[in-house]
């Protein structure tokens, strides 16, 4: 690795080690969103295995991003 490359390492992984805690504490969040979402769907009829296709596919965006799910 060349110098400039193992600095341009080193400062990419400072920026993330910093960023870490901040997006570890949001999974729970995330999780809960998902899990709220899901249990909606349920519960306007939606069947289990449909409402987590949707939930994996989707995300909790529910279609806001234009239904590009790629």
């Amino acid at each position: 690795m060349e110098p400039h490359e193992r600095m341009e390492f080193e400062l990419a992984n400072d920026s993330l080690m910093k960023a870490l805690p901040a997006l570890l504490g949001a999974y729970v969040t995330v999780a809960k969103a998902h899990k709220a979402y899901f249990d909606e769907l349920v519960k306007a009829g939606f069947s289990e295995p449909q409402a987590l296709h949707i939930v994996s596919i989707q995300g909790v965006t529910g279609g806001l991003n234009g239904g590009n799910y790629k």
